[in-house]
């Protein structure tokens, strides 16, 4: 497959941004009021800290988050079978698609998301059972979609714990927005049913045969 769905970005967009508009609303309700402190941060914060220290250290941790686990796809993705299985899945659903489409994709999501579990739901009800919902509802078709549920919620779980640790939801997006586009990059980009290109293991002696 070399293109996606037709009109995938569109519908992405259509549901991510009112899920963020709710998430924005409900932080709103839920302050009294709106403004760019209740936009971007947890009202009682495990940490305190001052804005700018709370910022740099949700980014640090949503970068760390982010690289730990797009490493994490590729190991598992080549030596584990569930993992091999759950990213042809996605292959199939999906097909390969544009790098353009990939990055609407990846903030539509990020942001979105981010907005409504995090900004708006995490304070109402607490971490614990906003990454339980979190990881719910991202459901495939099918059965070879299970992993990717209990990998969002793992997912949720962490993201949430960098939110609630610092009040801040841009390494949440952060982290988010990036291991969507890199791991949906990956996937249109590696098929694990392709034989590996494998160096040459001949002895010394025999490649030394052979140049003479």
């Amino acid at each position: 497959m070399s293109r996606g769905r037709p009109g995938i970005l569109t519908v992405s967009i259509l549901v991510y941004a009112p899920l963020g508009g709710l998430g924005l609303a409900w932080a709103a309700w839920r302050a009294g009021h709106l403004t760019l402190d209740v936009a971007v941060g947890h009202p009682e914060p495990w940490w305190d800290l001052g804005p700018a220290a709370a910022h740099g250290a949700s980014v640090g941790l949503g970068l760390g988050l982010a690289l730990a686990t797009i490493g994490a796809t590729r190991v598992l993705t080549r030596r584990t079978a569930w993992a091999r299985e759950l990213h042809l899945a996605f292959r199939e659903l999906l097909g390969v698609l544009p790098r353009g489409t990939v990055l609407g994709l990846a903030l539509a999501s990020g942001v979105g998301e981010e907005a409504f579990f995090r900004l708006g739901m995490q304070p109402s009800v607490g971490w614990v059972l906003t990454s339980i919902v979190f990881g719910a509802v991202h459901l495939g078709p099918s059965r070879r979609f299970w992993p990717w549920t209990i990998w969002a919620m793992v997912m949720g779980f962490a993201l949430g714990a960098i939110y609630e640790a610092t009040g801040s939801l841009a390494g949440p997006v952060l982290a988010h927005a990036t291991i969507n586009y890199v791991n949906l990059r990956f996937i249109g980009a590696h098929d694990p049913r392709a034989p590996e290109d494998r160096p040459r293991t001949e002895p010394r002696l025999v490649a030394r045969q052979e140049r003479r």
